[in-house]
């Protein structure tokens, strides 16, 4: 097998909303010699040694993370969001506390029931309002009156609403309250209900390669000194390398996304409830109509009768489109989730998104022919070689 072949990119029409497109320069940090290094520390009995100045990078890219979501404190270790879901559990959750977490067929994370009852604590679930698609403020009031919670930890994966950081503050006063943001790190420059570390969150972490064009890795932000220091004193035993090359890709990153952090995720949630709009207008089944389809980066669709999730998911695929067939909150059963930060990244704008949307109606509702319509999705995909939102330029042309 040809590995080196098999990794290059192919024309492909990415729906995907876990995945995101690297500038040339944040891929090339994944390729330098900091893949196989660790950076200089010492602690009373050890010094390691490093002589390229690696500790500046993770330096520098701790003070861009602070600077991209105002933040007092950032961490940046994490290998993944699991990696950061374990550790940031596991510095504030105290043993056999009791945590709330969204039901996975409320759009919570596949993992984190497992993991929390992994842990010992004692999990419950948020309390959900099936047609607003967001979490019942009032109902958790009551729940938490009647009996506190130590930690919520909101780990939705599968959302058309932002959360309303001082509204989940208000019904649970108590708590310590962790968004797990790995769905909308790249949209919370546009989420001021959100992005909300003081009366809000105690901490926002999440991965970094959805909405957010990095590389696969995590990070955390907070403005509780308290929970800083929780965090500080609980990595070293979570995180024995941080993988160099990915932090200096991260930087990059964020030093390039910096100036248009907040055009880039306006734009993602326009093409989002534009492509939702173009995909209910051709006949499409799609969620949310009440409240403009979405506010977020993702669409989902409901497949019709006599169409499985499965067989649409593989007909997509074998047609070059990248989409992912999930459980969905508004319907408790599978459909497309889809998601538009990568084609935004790639430079669409809301017009482009009735392209796309007819290549999903000709394969899926009028059951074109797929070769043919693999062909005009390559050539789709042909049109936007580049990364945009990166730096100075409008658009950069990716290798």
């Amino acid at each position: 097998m040809d590995v080196l072949a098999a990794l290059q990119r192919r024309p492909s029409l990415n729906l995907f909303p876990i995945e995101n497109r690297l500038s040339p320069r944040a891929a090339a940090a994944l390729a330098s010699d900091a893949v196989n290094r660790y950076p200089y520390s010492e602690t009373p009995v050890a010094v390691y040694g490093d002589v390229t100045g690696l500790k500046d990078v993770y330096d520098y890219c701790v003070d861009l993370t602070k600077e991209f979501y105002g933040a007092r404190h950032a961490f940046v270790p994490f290998l993944s969001g699991l990696h950061t879901m374990h550790t940031v559990l596991t510095a504030v959750a105290p043993p056999g506390g009791r945590v709330m977490v969204l039901a996975p067929d409320d759009g919570g994370h596949y993992a984190t029931v497992t993991i929390c009852e992994g842990f010992g604590y004692e999990v419950d679930y948020l309390p959900f309002d099936r047609q607003r698609l967001e979490i019942d403020h009032a109902a958790l009031a009551a729940r938490t009156a009647e009996r506190p919670v130590d930690v919520i930890y909101l780990d939705a994966s599968t959302a058309l609403r932002f959360p309303d950081a001082r509204a989940l503050r208000a019904a649970a006063p108590g708590a310590i309250l962790c968004l797990d943001a790995s769905h909308l790190l790249g949209l919370l420059p546009a989420a001021p209900q959100t992005l909300v570390l003081d009366g809000g969150f105690d901490s926002i972490s999440g991965s970094t390669h959805k909405t957010l064009p990095g590389p696969q890795k995590g990070l955390l932000v907070t403005n509780s000194d308290s929970l800083a220091e929780k965090m500080a004193a609980r990595i070293p035993f979570t995180a024995s390398s941080s993988h160099s090359a990915t932090v200096g890709s991260l930087a990059i990153t964020l030093e390039e996304l910096m100036p248009h952090r907040v055009e880039y995720a306006q734009q993602i949630i326009a093409n989002a409830r534009r492509l939702a709009g173009e995909l209910a207008g051709l006949g499409f089944d799609v969620a949310g109509e009440e409240f403009g389809h979405t506010d977020t980066h993702q669409v989902w669709v409901h497949p019709p009768e006599g169409n499985t999730p499965h067989e649409w998911g593989r007909l997509l695929t074998r047609t070059d489109i990248r989409t992912t067939t999930v459980v969905l909150p508004s319907s408790r059963s599978s459909g497309l989730r889809l998601g538009t930060q990568e084609l935004t990244r790639w430079g669409m704008k809301e017009n482009d998104m009735a392209r796309v949307a007819e290549l999903l109606a000709r394969l899926l509702l009028r059951h074109e022919d797929s070769g043919k319509v693999a062909a005009d999705v390559a050539d789709l995909a042909r049109a936007f070689p580049g990364v945009a939102y990166a730096g100075a330029s409008a658009a950069v042309t990716a290798g």
